[in-house]
């Protein structure tokens, strides 16, 4: 099963053994059936994240650490020594244009439900990052995914960014399991101040391959340290944004149009290849898909919108919008 472990600090290990306090957080949200989407939606709410154990399909599962590791090793992936992305950790980003293997993981229906009830259908990619934690790693520093954003904006506020952190491999709190402080989305600091840490649990996200945590943005959380000698613990962050934000990774010029092509309608849209809201990311007008894609992707901004029944100024990427 899923456990959140515990340890008091910043900078402690996520210990094993449950206390009855974590037993009791762990069974408040599992249940016999699967959550339905606004139980995951309410987790969330109430605690920054969710969890989906072992809902990745086995065979997907296998496919995408195969491919990791294949193009870990045809590319030279190497650690980058920041403090950010670690000093034993293989990192690669703008997945979509390395294998298409990993088309399959943005449109899940299993996660995208949630992540579009956080943001709403317009949502974007923000990115897909691969992260193969090996042994000797250090603990990454807790951190918000919108701490661009927590600059600009009084926190707490609504998601801006979600994260969905897939497991490929087991996540123990010996090989990196990511580290998190639940209910911190709510807090109105960030975890980078002198002391903001003092007196708060550290949990971890330890779970079989195949499971999904799904954070709200400005929950703090990060890479766990792995003490192990041999282990690498392998995940994906599929990451996306709210409509009107910039991604932190670049589709437009990182995944080449001959390979976007290929991906399904839906994908595209959540690239950034249709409008926002009716109106925001046009060329001259057109979708930025049309200009690409022609008449597959064509949006006319505002033109469109006021026909779908919503006001132009709106817009309205919900019901009655292309799919």
């Amino acid at each position: 099963t899923v456990s959140a472990n515990r340890a008091w600090g910043p900078d402690r290990a996520c210990h094993t053994g449950l206390s009855s306090a974590v037993t009791s957080a762990i069974v408040s949200r599992m249940s016999a059936t699967s959550p339905t989407v606004a139980e995951h939606l309410a987790r969330v709410d109430a605690d920054g994240y969710t969890i989906l154990e072992r809902v990745i399909e086995p065979d997907l599962v296998a496919a995408v650490r195969d491919a990791i590791r294949r193009i870990e090793v045809d590319l030279d992936v190497q650690p980058k020594g920041t403090q950010a992305e670690g000093i034993a950790t293989k990192r690669m980003y703008n997945l979509l244009a390395k294998d298409p293997v990993f088309a399959a993981l943005p449109v899940h229906p299993a996660v995208l439900p949630i992540a579009e009830g956080m943001l709403d259908r317009g949502l974007l990619i923000s990115g897909l990052t691969a992260m193969d934690i090996g042994p000797g790693e250090r603990a990454q520093p807790l951190h918000g995914d919108d701490a661009v954003m927590s600059r600009h904006l009084p926190r707490p506020h609504p998601p801006l960014v979600v994260t969905t952190l897939w497991a490929f491999t087991d996540f123990t709190s010996e090989n990196g399991a990511t580290r998190f402080v639940r209910g911190s989305h709510r807090f109105a600091e960030t975890p980078d101040r002198p002391g903001a840490l003092d007196g708060h649990e550290i949990e971890c996200f330890e779970a079989p391959a195949g499971s999904v945590m799904v954070l709200h943005g400005s929950l703090w959380h990060g890479g766990g340290a792995n003490a192990t000698a041999d282990e690498w613990r392998c995940g994906v962050n599929v990451q996306y944004c709210a409509g009107f934000v910039r991604q932190q990774q670049n589709p437009y010029l990182g995944i080449a149009p001959e390979v976007a092509a290929g991906f399904p309608d839906r994908l595209l849209e959540l690239l950034g290849y249709r409008l926002y809201k009716g109106i925001m990311g046009h060329v001259d007008g057109r979708s930025p898909g049309e200009v690409v894609f022609g008449e597959r992707m064509a949006e006319t901004a505002y033109r469109d919108a006021e026909a779908r029944g919503a006001r132009s100024m709106v817009g309205d990427h919900g019901a009655g919008a292309p799919a």
